[in-house]
């Protein structure tokens, strides 16, 4: 809960989910645009700006119970022909590996501040903060559950018989998604099955960015 963060991580957790947020969006409505698909464009969304992104619910439960959401950049995959699906693979891949990105960067700027001798326990907790919430955002974002980008990125890649089985089952894939994510929240922590999944990544690349 939020009464429960320390200073540090709340700020970390404020940056690295704007910086996050902001970012993933904003990766998905340029390589729409550069795509040939200007309805992001249009409606404002290829900016930098967080108020065209960022959703107050979203990031408030982002805050204090380590998830929420953006604004969904606008996709019309029509804009991609011939090739639609090809291109909404790469638009959907765009905002985790900005997160990724991110997540490295910050990485690295924790690396040199620490080879520098520059580095205090506290700006280090902060740092740290954001990368882990990138890295969270990229792997999340990449389970094949809908609305997240791995679903997209799954009906896109995966054969015929498996893709169009996702596309039937989407809206029990929705509710899997919110099950899963309730589970954890309802029962502190004990029965969640996404942490247990999503734990052993998350580590392995916040020791290898950091």
């Amino acid at each position: 809960m939020l009464y429960n963060l320390t200073p540090e991580i709340l700020i970390g957790r404020v940056i690295g989910l704007v910086i996050g947020f902001t970012l993933h969006e904003w990766a998905h409505a340029y390589i729409a645009y550069r795509l040939g698909d200007y309805t992001a464009y249009r409606q404002g969304r290829l900016t930098l700006d967080p108020r065209a992104h960022i959703d107050p619910l979203g990031i408030f439960l982002a805050l204090i119970a380590g998830f929420g959401w953006a604004r969904p950049v606008p996709v019309n995959p029509r804009a991609f022909y011939p090739n639609e699906t090809r291109g909404l693979v790469i638009v959907s891949l765009a905002g985790p590996l900005m997160n990724l990105l991110i997540a490295a960067a910050v990485g690295l700027l924790i690396r040199t501040l620490i080879a520098a001798g520059m580095m205090s326990g506290f700006l280090y907790t902060v740092l740290a903060t954001v990368v882990i919430f990138n890295i969270v955002l990229c792997l999340f974002n990449l389970l094949p559950l809908a609305p997240l980008d791995g679903y997209r990125i799954a009906v896109g890649v995966l054969p015929y018989p498996s893709s169009s089985a996702l596309i039937r089952y989407e809206r029990e894939t929705t509710l899997a998604l919110m099950l899963l994510i309730m589970l954890g929240a309802i029962t502190n922590g004990r029965l969640d099955l996404l942490g247990t999944l999503l734990g052993p990544p998350i580590r392995f690349l916040f020791r290898v960015l950091v």
